[in-house]
C-alpha cells in the first residue's frame, strides 16, 4: 500500500516538473518572439537619408572608427551612442550598420522590462509589459531613430532590474550599468532618484545603493578626466547641455508635454494605466491582513515608488524651456508597468468569469489592440532599405563631389549634416550668431561653400531668434559670396575670403 501511495507521489511530482518545464518553455518562447519581433521592427528599413541629431552620432562614430577631424559636438554631447556605433563599424564598414545597432540596443529593452516585472508582479504582468515596450508605435519609432533615447532607456530598465536583484555584484552591475546610462543620455541622472526612493519604501537597500554609487563613480571617473583634459572641468559637456535647452533656446510652453502624452500612449495604455492605479487604490484601501496582503505590500510599494518618481521626472522635463515628445521616452517605465499590472489584474478577473464572457473580452481586446498597435509593424511591410536621398543628403553631396579636402563648408542650419556626408571641414555660424556682422570674417577664414537655407524651409528650429545670419541680403551685399547652385531647400554659395 505504501509502496502504491509513493509511487502516486512520485507521478504527480514528474508531472508537476514537466507541467513547470512546459510553462517555462512557452513563457521563453512568447519573450523570445517579442524580443524578435521589436528588433526587426526598430531596425527596418536600413535607411540611408539621416537629419540633424542623427548624424552628430553617426560622425562622432566615424571618429572614433577611423578619426575624423572634420566636425564634432563631443562638448554637448554623451559619448556612449557613438562607441556602440564605432564597435558594428568594426565588423561591417556601412552606414546601415547603426540600424542594426540602433535596432538590438533599443530592442533590448523589452528583455529587461520583462526581467524588472516578472519577479514582483508575475510572469502576466511581464510579458504584458514587455509587448508594450515592444509594440507601442511610438516607442519603436523613436526607437528606430538614431538617437540616445531608446537605449537609454534600456540601460534604464536593466539597471533597475539589476539594483531590484539580491547580492553585492548585481548592487555593483546597477551601477555600472547606471553610469552607462548617464553616458547615453545625461538625464538619466534621474534614475538616480528612483534609487533612493526605493531605498526608503523598503527600507533594505542602503548597501545596495552605497555600492551601485561607488560602481557608478568609477565606471564614469574616466569621461570625467577626459573632459577635465580636454575642457578645463569633469562636467563641462553637463553645463554646456544643460545652457542649450534652458538658455539658448526658444521656450516651449509646459501644456506641450500634456499635449505630448496623448502622442506616446494609445488609448490601450492609458485604460490599462487607470484600472491599473484604480486596482492599487483599491488595495490601499481595502487594508486586508495576511499573507496574500503582504505580498501585495512588495507590489504598492513598488508602483509608488514608480510612479512618485515618473511625476518628478515630468515636473522636472516642464522647468526645461527646450521640449521635445522624445525626451519623456523615459516616463514609458512608469506608465507600461503601472499598465501592465492593470491588465494582468483583468486577465485574472476574466479568467474567472464565463467562458461566453472570456471569449467575447479576448475578441475585444484583440480588435483594440489591432487598432491602436498597427503602425508598429508597418516596417516589415515596406522595402528592406529606404534608399531615399533628402534635400539635405543631396545637397552634402554635390558639395562632397564639388568641392576639394582643403574646403570648408560654412552653414547655420543642418551643419551636422553636411559635415557627415561631405567630409569636409565644417564650421557652424549658430554659435556667433548675435554678434555675427562684426566677427563673421574673423569666423570665416577660410574659402570653400556656405550653404544657405531658404527661411521658408527651415522647418522646426529651437533658436530663440528664427532669422538666421547671414540672411540673402547680406549675401548678395557682399562680393566674397557667388551663387553656385541653387536647390529647392537651399542655395549654394562659394566663398572666398
Amino acid at each position: 500500500m505504501r509502496a502504491e501511495i509513493d509511487l502516486r507521489r512520485s507521478a504527480a511530482m514528474r508531472a508537476n516538473a514537466a507541467g513547470v518545464q512546459d510553462r517555462m518553455a512557452t513563457r521563453l518562447a512568447i519573450l523570445s518572439a517579442l524580443i524578435l519581433v521589436a528588433i526587426a521592427i526598430r531596425t527596418l528599413p536600413l535607411t540611408y537619408s539621416h537629419f540633424w541629431d542623427e548624424t552628430v552620432f553617426l560622425q562622432h562614430a566615424r571618429i572614433v572608427i577611423d578619426g575624423r577631424t572634420n566636425y564634432n559636438e563631443f562638448s554637448s554631447r554623451p559619448p556612449l551612442l557613438p562607441f556602440m556605433y564605432a564597435a558594428g563599424y568594426a565588423f561591417w564598414d556601412s552606414i546601415y550598420v547603426a540600424n542594426v545597432v540602433q535596432g538590438i540596443v533599443s530592442g533590448l529593452m523589452v528583455l529587461f522590462a520583462y526581467l524588472y516585472v516578472r519577479p514582483v508582479f508575475g510572469t502576466v504582468a511581464g510579458i504584458a509589459a514587455a509587448a508594450l515596450f515592444a509594440f507601442t508605435p511610438y516607442v519603436v519609432a523613436r526607437s528606430h531613430d538614431l538617437l540616445t533615447d531608446a537605449p537609454a532607456v534600456t540601460l534604464m530598465l536593466a539597471a533597475m532590474w539589476l539594483f531590484d536583484r539580491p547580492g553585492a555584484r548585481s548592487a555593483l552591475l546597477a551601477g555600472v550599468v547606471f553610469s552607462l546610462a548617464v553616458q547615453t543620455r545625461y538625464t538619466s541622472l534621474f534614475l538616480a532618484l528612483y534609487f533612493v526612493l526605493d531605498v526608503i519604501a523598503t527600507q533594505r537597500k542602503l548597501p545596495h545603493l552605497l555600492l551601485a554609487g561607488g560602481a557608478a563613480i568609477l565606471v564614469v571617473a574616466p569621461y570625467l578626466l577626459w573632459n577635465y583634459l580636454r575642457f578645463g572641468s569633469p562636467v563641462f559637456p553637463f553645463e554646456l547641455a544643460k545652457r542649450i535647452v534652458r538658455e539658448w533656446t526658444a521656450l516651449v510652453p509646459p501644456v506641450f508635454y500634456f499635449r505630448a502624452m496623448r502622442e506616446i500612449f494609445p488609448l490601450t495604455v492609458w485604460a490599462l494605466f487607470v484600472f491599473g492605479i484604480a486596482d492599487l487604490l483599491w488595495r490601499l484601501a481595502s487594508g486586508n491582513s495576511g499573507a496574500g496582503r503582504r505580498a501585495d505590500l512588495g507590489q504598492d510599494k513598488r508602483q509608488f515608488v514608480l510612479l512618485t518618481w515618473g511625476a518628478c521626472f515630468l515636473a522636472y522635463m516642464l522647468t526645461i524651456p527646450h521640449k521635445e515628445v522624445r525626451y519623456l521616452l523615459p516616463l514609458t517605465i512608469p506608465v507600461f508597468v503601472t499598465a501592465a499590472v492593470g491588465g494582468a489584474r483583468i486577465v485574472s478577473l476574466v479568467r474567472r468569469a464565463g467562458q461566453g464572457f472570456r471569449i467575447g473580452a479576448v475578441s475585444l481586446a484583440t480588435l483594440v489592440i489591432a487598432v491602436d498597435f498597427r503602425e508598429a509593424f508597418v516596417p516589415l511591410v515596406h522595402e528592406p532599405i529606404d534608399r531615399f536621398v533628402s534635400s539635405e543628403v543631396e545637397i552634402a553631396e554635390y558639395l562632397r563631389a564639388h568641392s576639394s579636402s582643403r574646403d570648408t563648408v560654412y552653414a547655420a542650419h543642418n551643419y551636422p549634416v553636411f559635415a557627415f556626408y561631405t567630409k569636409r571641414q565644417t564650421v557652424s555660424l549658430l554659435p556667433f550668431q548675435d554678434n555675427f556682422d562684426s566677427v563673421w570674417r574673423e569666423q570665416m577664414n577660410l574659402p570653400g561653400f556656405l550653404v544657405y537655407t531658404h527661411p521658408d524651409q527651415l522647418g522646426e528650429i529651437h533658436s530663440i531668434n528664427r532669422s538666421l545670419k547671414p540672411d540673402r541680403a547680406f549675401l548678395d551685399g557682399h562680393r566674397e559670396f557667388r551663387v553656385v547652385r541653387e536647390f529647392p531647400t537651399a542655395t549654394i554659395y562659394r566663398y572666398e575670403p
